[in-house]
C-alpha cells in the first residue's frame, strides 16, 4: 500500500512539473499561456478528484468487509466460549454428583467425604 501511494504521488507530481515546464517553455503569448495553464490545472484537478473519490469508495468497501469479518469472528468466538462454558459446567456438575454419591455410599476416605459434604452444600 505504501509503494502504491508513493508511486501515485510521484506520478502526480512528475506530471504536474512536466506539464508546467512544457507550458512555460513553449513559445506562446501570455494570454495563451494562461489559458493553457488554467486548462491543464482543471484537468489535473478533475483527475485528482476522480482518484480521491475512487480511493474513498474503495476504502469504504474495504472497511465494510473488515467490519463484517470481524463481526463473524466475534460471533464464532462467543459461540465457542458459550459451548466451552456449558460443557465445563456440565462436567463440574457430574463430578459433584459423583463425589456426593461416593460420600453417601461410604467408599471415600475422611478427607474425600468432607470434600463431598462441602460440594453437596454448594
Amino acid at each position: 500500500m505504501s509503494n502504491v501511494k508513493s508511486t501515485v504521488k510521484g506520478v502526480v507530481i512528475g506530471g504536474a512539473l512536466g506539464a508546467a515546464a512544457a507550458l512555460l517553455l513553449a513559445p506562446k503569448s501570455g494570454q495563451e499561456l494562461r489559458k493553457d495553464i488554467r486548462s491543464k490545472y482543471k484537468e489535473a484537478s478533475d483527475r485528482t478528484s476522480k482518484w480521491a473519490s475512487e480511493a474513498g469508495a474503495k476504502t469504504k468497501e474495504v472497511a465494510s468487509q473488515v467490519g463484517q469479518h470481524a463481526s463473524e469472528i466475534v460471533d464464532k468466538t462467543l459461540s465457542i466460549v458459550r459451548t466451552a462454558k456449558s460443557e465445563a459446567a456440565d462436567a463440574a456438575g457430574a463430578v459433584k454428583q459423583e463425589i456426593a454419591s461416593a460420600a453417601r455410599s461410604g467408599s471415600l476416605s475422611d478427607g474425600e467425604r468432607e470434600l463431598g459434604r462441602a460440594q453437596a452444600r454448594e
